[in-house]
């Protein structure tokens, strides 16, 4: 039974992220920590592997309508797949329950940026300066590190810091999830030597969220404006706050 509903919870939440743009870690992170996997060497490497084949699944599909700003795309891939490992490697040094804190923290922040974005026009997306990619390159290196440090990959950290460099929510989200593929795996190779998997879950999840993410991303890009992208954003940020902060003051 347990199989059924976490295959069926993660395709769910891959369309959602899908509709979004990111791999699904970010969301199933805190989801599968209701079911008292362990964090580290369960939780991280599961969801960063769901996170890189959601991603690739929801890029295909992005890519497809032509909405990836390629310049961005290419250089931030890089620069997130090699500083990924570094956060990974933090992770030695925290423990469990600060680690969760933090994750809060971010979320709570994310979802109040991305709560009040600036103003998009999607029938006339903007033209973007080298300036602006300069300065999304340079943000990315410490996103790598932290979303690595998180085992959640940085697509939810980099979709509300190109929207606030002046992205409209539909190319970030495009850009986003081509910039997530690598650095997913990169972090999720770090894992390895540690990771605890149950492989019939891991091979039931992982085809449940392909297909999931495939179709959220088809579904975003025919029928999702910006604004409505960044408030369904917002708000799924603030649920998965207040459920693990809930679950850590508990207990």
């Amino acid at each position: 039974m347990l199989y059924v509903v976490i295959t069926i919870l993660l395709f769910i939440l891959s369309f959602v992220a899908g509709m979004m743009g990111l791999g699904v870690a970010f969301i199933a992170t805190p989801v599968l920590g209701l079911f008292d996997f362990e964090l580290k060497h369960v939780i991280m490497p599961w969801s960063l592997w769901l996170n890189g084949i959601t991603a690739i699944s929801t890029a295909i599909a992005l890519a497809r309508a032509h909405l990836v700003d390629w310049r961005t795309a290419w250089p931030l891939l890089i620069i997130t797949t090699i500083v990924a490992p570094i956060g990974v490697w933090l992770l030695d040094f925290v423990p469990t329950n600060v680690i969760w804190w933090i994750y809060v923290g971010v979320l709570f922040f994310l979802a109040y940026r991305m709560a009040f974005p600036p103003k998009m026009d999607d029938d006339h997306p903007p033209v973007i300066p080298d300036a602006t990619r300069i300065k999304a390159g340079a943000a990315s290196t410490g996103i790598g590190v932290f979303a690595g440090f998180l085992g959640v990959g940085p697509g939810f950290l980099m979709l509300p810091t190109l929207v606030m460099l002046g992205y409209t929510a539909r190319v970030a989200a495009a850009t986003t999830a081509v910039i997530v593929t690598l650095p997913s795996f990169s972090a999720f190779a770090r894992h390895l030597a540690s990771a605890q998997f149950d492989w019939l879950m891991l091979i039931l999840t992982s085809i449940a969220a392909v297909i999931g993410a495939q179709l959220g991303g088809r579904f975003m890009a025919k029928r999702v404006k910006s604004l409505t992208l960044t408030r369904l954003f917002a708000v799924a940020l603030v649920f998965l706050a207040i459920q693990r902060a809930w679950i850590l003051l508990a207990g």
